[in-house]
């Protein structure tokens, strides 16, 4: 498997739902799920090079041939990586001095290091020195807007809620491919999404970003890309994901996980109005488990003009902790 590691370096406010239920227009993500770039990925696929490269992505997924993580947050060089869900060893005590800290770390530096101190937290209760990291990539602002209906001149204002990075702040992502000449149809893909934008209000500017893929060179990309796809005692979710319904039980024995809703609606040229998706429960990212699992692409859509599927192919890093 060939893996990329590509940066979104926004250009404007980004807009996505939580995919938890709540369909109020200041109810926002930062992070962007691998369903969803798998959605965009798609939308923008069959809108650039036709429906042709549209069913090659869903066949490559299906297959597991080519895989997506969720997104996870950089600053400068740093990529930083989920905060593993784990448990403290049995009669360790919490450090309650230090519960506002322990409490606002999401992310770690993807690095040897970092792993390593959290892993000694684990099991000693002592927190680690968490002053020299990035706790804050984005601001969330509310943005008041207008839309004018049925005719009128009337405006009715709505709120939206949109993220604003912060400056060398962005998102980054990880593509796994098997084919060298896939991976450059993706690249393509995601460069000519990088002009039109993802997410929400991409009509009206939201959304776009510069695509770059991240050197080899950088220490972070090392890290990471020597977890990939490596033999452990434990592995910990890079997507967002659902094990099929006969590897439920193999997956969640030994695991720590927290679950996280996937809902929303489908949105394309094909479906007007928005499709409403069947809701799901997914691992969240972060996630460890002892066993593997090879998930799915579900079919989720209920309006039958075209098959709707939400990404659930796994990547998974390898950990010891």
């Amino acid at each position: 498997m060939i893996y990329c590691i590509y940066k979104m370096n926004f250009l404007a406010p980004l807009h996505t739902g939580h995919g938890d239920g709540a369909v109020t227009l200041t109810n926002a993500a930062m992070p962007l799920k691998a369903d969803t770039v798998f959605s965009a990925v798609c939308n923008e696929a069959g809108r650039v090079f036709g429906e042709s490269s549209v069913q090659r992505l869903i066949e490559l997924c299906g297959d597991g041939k080519l895989l997506f993580s969720d997104t996870f947050p950089y600053c400068k060089d740093v990529l930083y990586i989920p905060k593993p869900v784990y448990r403290l060893d049995d009669g360790v005590e919490f450090d309650v001095e230090n519960r506002k800290s322990i409490k606002s770390v999401e992310w770690l530096p993807a690095s040897d290091e970092s792993l390593k101190a959290f892993s000694e937290y684990i099991h000693t209760g002592k927190m680690f020195d968490t002053t020299s990291l990035c706790t804050s990539f984005a601001d969330k602002v509310i943005h008041t807007k207008a839309s004018l209906r049925n005719g009128t001149d009337d405006a009715k204002p709505y709120r939206v809620a949109m993220y604003e990075f912060k400056e060398h702040c962005g998102l980054y992502g990880i593509i796994g491919c098997e084919d060298e000449s896939d991976l450059s149809l993706v690249k393509r893909i995601f460069s000519a999404m990088s002009f039109s934008g993802i997410g929400g209000f991409i009509g009206r500017g939201c959304g776009r970003f510069l695509f770059e893929t991240v050197s080899d060179d950088n220490d972070c990309a090392k890290f990471i890309k020597s977890r990939l796809g490596t033999k452990a005692d434990e592995y910990m979710l890079l997507t967002s994901a659902l094990p099929k319904e006969d590897e439920l039980k193999s997956t969640l024995n030994g695991a720590y996980y927290s679950v996280i809703r996937r809902g929303g609606f489908s949105f394309s040229a094909q479906t007007a109005p928005a499709v409403k998706k069947k809701t799901q429960y997914f691992l969240a990212s972060g996630s460890v488990v002892r066993t593997a699992f090879e998930g799915d692409l579900y079919e989720v859509g209920e309006n039958g003009k075209h098959a709707v599927y939400r990404y659930s192919k796994p990547m998974f890093m390898g950990v010891e902790l």
